[in-house]
């Protein structure tokens, strides 16, 4: 057991080595949140539908380019894209909403709940992620934890589908069922000294082009940088032995850690229901456009990916997903409800490492 963690790298490579690692990995982290903050002032300015398009856009073509350069760099982890989408719905919904739900109890003991939009989300997530994560494991057609072409396309379509008429309720039909019914404290501490733009006043046509063009420029910044990070990491992983589970994990930190302190953040100032729309929608979009999008590319491209989970893996999200419906059914919140899904979701970093 000692020689599985043994690195066959000398010693006097690893310092050159881990700070490649650990600089590629800062400007990435770096360039991801500029992304966020350009398409966060777009949402802010253009209004919904447009805004929630453009977060989930952006987020799916930084998690999609790098999950396509890993495959395309390595042929010997076809595991990678399952990895990456557990570790995200891992992060999604015991990560953040256990986190969101920890911090607004701990400063504010209890927060209140829209259930019915809370539970529209895992309604969409639960099914999303059987028929991703969990169905490959019991098919027929093809050979091993995989699905067959015409089961990638279909599944694609559903997922597709499914999220155009999520988006259609969320911004016109139902849209109160995702507004926060308590009386939140401003997000922005000098909301209060600062005049309120008027709606009706357009905002000047320069203001988009800027935020735009920092939005392309970051964004393609990003997946320029995600090749090399990608080769490096799994390098890093290969030279090292290390579970190839973590490359998937890093990953998906890598793209939702602005969404995670976004998430905090808004439950710190007691705006439970923003973070449970950022952490909800963060993994809806992760099974509802980028699954799709890996899908066609990968089979187009004739790789073979295993998409099933392990029995381990299976059990840890399908219990964090029940967990996390039964805190949501209820309209407020507490403690222990934090605190039970940010256990779930450290046990499945531990098992990674522990197997």
């Amino acid at each position: 057991m000692i020689g599985i963690w043994t690195s066959p790298i000398p010693i006097q490579d690893l310092p050159r080595s881990g700070l490649l690692a650990l600089s590629l990995f800062a400007i990435t982290m770096t360039s991801v949140f500029r992304v966020t903050y350009h398409a966060d002032e777009l949402a802010e300015i253009l209004g919904e539908p447009y805004g929630t398009l453009i977060l989930t856009l952006s987020a799916t073509i930084i998690e999609v380019a790098i999950m396509v350069t890993v495959l395309t760099h390595g042929t010997d982890n076809p595991t990678f894209v399952r990895d990456t989408i557990a570790a995200t719905v891992m992060i999604t919904v015991g990560l953040m909403l256990g986190l969101a739900m920890f911090i607004g109890a701990f400063v504010h003991r209890q927060q209140t709940v829209n259930t019915e939009g809370a539970l529209t989300y895992l309604g969409l997530i639960v099914p999303l992620a059987i028929l991703v994560l969990v169905l490959p494991n019991f098919t027929d057609t093809s050979i091993g934890p995989t699905l067959a072409l015409a089961q990638e396309v279909f599944v694609a379509i559903v997922a597709l589908l499914r999220y155009g008429i999520f988006l259609f309720i969320q911004t016109r039909r139902h849209r109160k069922l995702f507004r926060d019914k308590s009386a939140p404290e401003p997000l922005n501490f000098e909301a209060q000294a600062k005049p309120v733009r008027p709606r009706s006043k357009p905002l000047p046509i320069y203001e988009i082009l800027k935020h735009l063009g920092w939005l392309f420029a970051s964004l393609l910044l990003v997946v320029l940088l995600a090749e090399e990070m990608a080769i490096v990491l799994d390098d890093f992983l290969e030279e090292r032995n290390l579970p190839d589970q973590l490359g998937g994990l890093s990953v998906a930190v890598l793209v939702l850690a602005p969404e995670c302190v976004a998430c905090a953040t808004a439950a710190y100032r007691n705006r439970l229901q923003r973070s449970i729309n950022i952490a909800l929608g963060s993994g809806l979009a992760t099974l509802s456009l980028s699954v799709p999008a890996i899908l066609l590319i990968v089979s187009g491209m004739g790789h073979t990916v295993q998409l099933g989970v392990p029995p381990r893996e299976m059990i840890m999200i399908l219990s964090t997903l029940w967990v996390a419906n039964i805190a949501l059914a209820n309209k407020r919140t507490n403690l222990m409800q934090g605190t039970v899904l940010l256990v779930l979701f450290l046990t499945f970093g531990f098992l990674i490492v522990v197997p």
